[in-house]
């Protein structure tokens, strides 16, 4: 049987189980879009690349899958890096496939820049944000590249892998039962070490993890157990809660860990770093032994101090990344190189029957920090006008179903209030984009949660500068009629730089608000001219009323939430010139605002008195 090239490739993706592909329509992608047409595969077109490839990163991590993304030579591809850059750091396992000239106008043959009309060498772009980045110049090749790209995307630490295919190889025509297939049993060289660690583990050392973890187990007073996103990624959320109800241990978790316990779990204490709630930096400081599964503790997290993170605990730290461990500058660790699912099977089969139950001091102390240091009752540095961002937040978390999506802003207040103030369900998975940090996420993810989620309610929180980066996308909202709750803290500028500059510049603004060269437009108009149905919540008086009043809207509504410049995301460990003129972070268990010595002193002098 002979088919175009473009067609097997799109009956490989849907023979590995995609279902969507986000796009934006190009001539270098005729032949592709057209096998996408006649596929058992969705198109979902975006209105811009970047979007598309944004839109199918929060389809993967919405749906713990795969994420698939189409896009023209040239400028499409180009325009689609920032969301491939992004799916990179967050480990999040995207497909990329773009079109390219035909071959006998590949401007390298010429040594010239550019023959092909938009050509551009969109692979050696994307390599360094991808795990896999190949052009398929030989068309019998093009099945072997994509099954292989795909099985790269998918495992070991995941990530995007991209697929370039010129327009001569689109149309090719190819006996499809004499393509050569990938079989990664007999494919040498193309295996990386943390996919050697999942797919070929080392029982030696997940043995040794495990005995050290059950010996910390058996002589610890405070144990805490660390969720991060490869507890999910590896599809061990139940094996992780079964440990934490065998041991009656308290839980901690990455903002990519958020949902894999209940936000309202009596062993769950939410995510400690740099901008946290006090009680969960406070907890995770007095711990003495922290098993951190499947996170890469970034900065975020340890708070740019990693020899004072949890500083009183011994550590086994698991992930299949060695990287990100030995990079950990972290007295008393031991680093274990495998997949969390696999140890977490070899941990539980190893527990005793009954294991030894964590005290009850141990939970009552941290359930008493909880009670005492609540993150609704942080102060502000003065009176704001508007609305108090994490009321608002809470609001919206109480007003939330266990089914809706979450899509939080990747950026700035908002990105903070998202995971602080949110209380996720379990099952509940954040969409953000944690390690670009960019503006402009939410929108395109808005689309890409929703047809992940199977057409379920999206509620999106964004700030009014993020906006306007990837506003187009509100139409894309509005011609699926996508069931989203959108709001949107308007504060007329970028409150991270102005803040930034308030710090370091002597209040000296650039391109942060209005009298800096930063305007907004009116909210209330961009919704009339989308035709979207518009809300309005002024101050904390209104947040209740506005908030049912857009929970209860049919149908896509965008709601402005009225707020202050001056919001600042509190606790926040920020950091200060010391007295050699060096600039250094808070500690992790007095953030600011801060408390008094005597206060901090009274926490936690009955460890270090007694170690």
């Amino acid at each position: 049987m002979k088919l175009r090239v473009a067609d097997v490739m799109m009956n490989e993706l849907s023979r590995q189980g995609l279902k969507h592909v986000f796009m934006l329509s190009g001539g270098g992608i005729m032949y592709l879009m057209d096998a996408l047409a006649t596929s058992d595969l969705r198109h979902v077109c975006c209105h811009h690349e970047q979007a598309a490839a944004i839109a199918a990163q929060a389809y993967a991590m919405q749906c713990g899958g795969l994420g698939a993304c189409l896009v023209t030579t040239g400028p499409g591809g180009a325009n689609a890096l920032t969301g491939c850059a992004a799916a990179y750091v967050d480990s999040t396992p995207l497909i990329f496939i773009s079109g390219q000239v035909k071959t006998a106008d590949f401007a390298s043959l010429r040594k010239v820049r550019q023959f092909g009309a938009q050509e551009n060498d969109i692979v050696s772009m994307a390599r360094p944000v991808t795990k896999y980045a190949v052009r398929v110049d030989d068309p019998r090749q093009a099945l072997f590249e994509l099954q292989k790209a795909l099985y790269i995307a998918a495992h070991g630490r995941r990530g995007p892998v991209w697929v370039d295919v010129p327009l001569d190889v689109q149309s090719a025509m190819v006996d499809v039962p004499t393509l050569p297939l990938f079989d990664p049993s007999r494919e040498a060289g193309w295996c990386t070490d943390d996919m050697a660690a999942q797919l070929h583990p080392d029982v030696c050392v997940l043995d040794e993890g495990v005995a050290a973890v059950l010996h910390k187990l058996a002589t610890c007073r405070r144990p805490l157990l660390y969720a991060g996103h490869g507890v999910a990624a590896s599809g061990a959320e139940d094996l992780f809660r079964t440990l934490a109800r065998r041991l009656g241990a308290p839980v901690a978790a990455s903002w990519r860990g958020l949902g894999i316990m209940d936000g309202d779990d009596r062993l769950f204490f939410g995510s400690p770093g740099l901008q946290a709630p006090r009680y969960a930096n406070m907890i995770t400081q007095a711990a003495d032994f922290l098993l951190v599964l499947g996170s890469r503790l970034d900065n975020m997290i340890t708070a740019f101090s990693e020899r004072n993170f949890a500083r009183r605990a011994a550590k086994v730290v698991v992930d299949l990344d060695a990287a990100e461990m030995d990079k950990l500058d972290m007295p008393d660790v031991v680093r274990v190189r495998g997949d969390v699912r696999q140890f977490l099977e070899r941990l539980l089969a190893a527990l005793p029957e009954q294991p030894r139950q964590v005290s009850a001091e141990w939970r009552e102390f941290c359930t008493g920090l909880r009670c005492r240091f609540p993150l609704l009752e942080e102060k502000q540095a003065a009176p704001l006008r508007g609305t108090d961002l994490y009321r608002l937040t809470a609001a919206v978390g109480r007003a939330a179903s266990a089914d809706d999506a979450v899509v939080v802003s990747s950026t700035s207040r908002c990105n903070t209030a998202g995971h602080l103030a949110f209380c996720y369900r379990q099952g509940q998975r954040p969409v953000s984009s944690m390690g670009m940090g960019s503006m402009g996420f939410a929108l395109p993810s808005v689309v890409g949660a929703w047809f992940a989620s199977g057409k379920k309610r999206v509620i999106m929180l964004e700030g009014d500068g993020s906006l306007q980066l990837n506003i187009q996308e509100l139409q894309t909202i509005v011609y699926h009629g996508i069931d989203a709750k959108l709001f949107v803290f308007s504060n007329s500028g970028y409150a991270a730089i102005a803040t930034m500059q308030d710090r370091n510049f002597d209040g000296r603004h650039v391109g942060s608000d209005a009298p800096s060269g930063v305007s907004m437009p009116s909210l209330q108009r961009i919704a009339g001219a989308y035709g979207l149905p518009y809300v309005r919540i002024e101050d904390d008086s209104q947040i209740e009323k506005g908030v049912q009043s857009a929970m209860q809207t049919k149908g896509p509504v965008l709601c402005e939430v009225l707020g202050d410049m001056a919001f600042d995301e509190i606790p926040k460990c920020i950091s200060y010139v010391n007295t050699e003129g060096k600039r250094v972070s808070a500690a992790l268990e007095n953030p600011f605002p801060f408390l008094s010595e005597s206060v901090v002193r009274e926490i936690f002098e009955r460890f270090d008195t007694t170690e």
